[in-house]
């Protein structure tokens, strides 16, 4: 038996739009999800263990930009830029943008062997 034809109601046509809404949310929340844990391998990398000989689980700790600035003692536009010129690796999540430290280390030994 054929089902009776149903007319669409706009309860429905708003119920998909908002389906097909949050399903691009959710992947751009994964996506961002997949660059953080990639962030975090690569902070625990070997080319980064040799920063430090005694390095702890700490080195490898993610920190907001305001507080990457503060350790650093800059300006938070100049850690901003760092962030967005690669200097320093990051991550953006929603409206955040998260560094490690040991992505810091490295930009201060960068800067210790550009000295030299």
């Amino acid at each position: 038996m054929n089902k009776p034809f149903r007319p669409v109601s706009a309860d429905m046509i708003h119920t998909e739009k908002e389906n097909l809404i949050l399903s691009k949310e959710l992947h751009h929340i994964s996506e961002q999800l997949n660059e953080l844990i990639q962030l975090l391998k690569d902070s625990a990398s070997p080319r980064n263990e040799t920063l430090s000989e005694d390095s702890s689980p700490s080195d490898n700790e993610v920190m907001t930009i305001k507080e990457a600035a503060a350790m650093l003692r800059i300006s938070l536009p100049k850690m901003y830029e760092f962030a967005r010129s690669g200097k320093i690796h990051s991550i953006e999540i929603g409206r955040r943008i998260l560094v490690s430290r040991s992505s810091i280390m490295a930009l201060l030994l960068e800067g210790e062997h550009n000295v030299q």
